[in-house]
C-alpha cells in the first residue's frame, strides 16, 4: 500500500514539474520571440497541455513513441516521428531532432527554438532551452547534404555525418578520436586500400553492419579507436574497418596542418567516385571531401557547417 502510494506521489510530482516546464516554456517564447517550441519527449504529456502550449507559440513534438499524442495535429501542433535511436550526449540528441526538423521541413534555417526535452525524468520534461538555428547550426542547409551526397543515398550519408560529428564531439571515453569514413564506389575503394589489422566487421550479417541500423552506432564509435578508414558500401554496408588507403596523391592541393588521414580522404575521392568524411582528432572537426576536394566543414562543438561550392 505504501508502494503505490509513493508511486502515486511521484507521479503527481512528475506530472506537475512536467506542466511547470511547459507554463515556462510559454511565457519565455513570448520573451525570446520564439519561432517555435520543440518538445522532444516520448510520454507524460497531455493533448490539453500542448493543445495550450501551441496557442502562445507553434509546437513541433519529436518522439520515438508513434501512439503518442497520435491525432495531436487536430489541435494546431504538428508531431515527427522519429524512427532512429539518437546516440551521445543530452544536447546531441536534441542537435539531432532539430537537424531531423529541418530535413523534414519543419524547421527553418535561422530559426529560434525553445527546447523541451526529457534528460533525466522517466516521464514528461524536465530541461528547457533556447536555440537559434542562426548561430548553433550555423551554415546546416538539407541540401547541402543531398549536393555532398550525389548519386549516394541520402539517408546513408546523413547517417555517416551525425556519427562522425559525434566521434568529433565527444571523442571515445573521454579522450579525442580521429577516424575516416569513405563511402560508395566502394569495389574501387577496395582495390586501393589494404587491411592494416583483423576485420571488425567480418562474419557479420549485411543487416548487423549497415550504417543506417541504430544498433551498429556504439559499436562503430568503439571500432574508430583503430586506426584505419571504414569502407561503405553505397546501401550503408560496412565492408570492412581499419582499412590503409594506397590511393595515388598526385595533384592533391590541401590546406597546410592537415595530416595523414586527410591526404588519404583527398587521394581516395580524387581516385574514385567516393566520398569521405575525416575527423581530425586534435580538433574533432569533420571534413567531406568530394573529387579530391574539401567541399563540407563541421567544426567541433560550434556545429558550424561551411560549404566549398567549386
Amino acid at each position: 500500500m505504501m508502494v503505490g502510494l509513493f508511486s502515486k506521489c511521484y507521479m503527481d510530482k512528475s506530472h506537475k514539474n512536467t506542466q511547470s516546464m511547459l507554463d515556462t516554456a510559454a511565457k519565455l517564447a513570448q520573451t525570446t520571440c520564439a519561432d517555435m517550441i520543440l518538445l522532444v519527449t516520448h510520454s507524460g504529456v497531455t493533448p490539453a497541455a500542448v493543445q495550450k502550449l501551441n496557442a502562445t507559440c507553434p509546437v513541433l513534438i519529436v518522439t520515438r513513441n508513434k501512439d503518442f499524442l497520435c491525432g495531436i495535429e487536430e489541435t494546431g501542433a504538428r508531431r515527427l516521428i522519429d524512427d532512429g535511436r539518437n546516440d551521445g550526449a543530452d544536447f546531441e540528441q536534441v542537435r539531432q531532432c532539430v537537424i531531423k526538423g529541418m530535413d523534414e521541413g519543419y524547421i527553418r534555417r535561422g530559426a529560434r527554438l525553445v527546447c523541451l526535452c526529457r534528460m533525466l525524468a522517466p516521464r514528461g520534461v524536465d530541461a528547457l532551452m533556447v536555440l537559434d538555428t542562426g548561430v548553433g547550426f550555423g551554415g546546416y542547409d538539407p541540401g547541402d547534404i543531398s549536393e555532398l551526397a550525389g548519386d549516394l543515398p541520402v539517408r546513408v550519408v546523413k547517417t555517416v555525418l551525425n556519427i562522425a560529428i559525434s566521434i568529433g564531439n565527444e571523442g571515445r571515453e573521454g579522450e579525442p578520436v580521429g577516424t575516416l569514413f569513405v563511402i560508395g564506389d566502394s569495389k574501387r575503394v577496395l582495390r586501393h586500400s589494404r587491411s592494416m589489422t583483423f576485420d571488425p566487421f567480418r562474419g557479420y550479417s549485411e543487416d548487423a553492419k549497415n550504417i543506417c541500423n541504430p544498433d551498429v552506432h556504439e559499436g562503430v564509435k568503439e571500432v574508430s579507436l583503430m586506426d584505419g578508414a571504414f569502407i561503405i558500401r553505397e546501401d550503408g554496408v560496412i565492408l570492412s574497418g581499419g582499412r590503409y588507403i594506397s590511393a595515388s596523391m598526385r595533384g592533391l592541393v590541401l590546406p597546410k596542418g592537415l595530416g595523414a588521414r586527410h591526404v588519404a580522404a583527398a587521394s581516395i575521392t580524387k581516385t574514385t567516385q567516393a566520398i569521405a568524411l575525416a575527423v581530425s582528432e586534435s580538433t574533432g572537426t569533420v571534413r567531406a571531401f568530394k573529387r579530391g576536394k574539401i567541399v563540407l566543414q563541421i567544426n567541433s562543438n560550434q556545429r558550424h557547417i561551411r560549404q566549398d561550392r567549386r
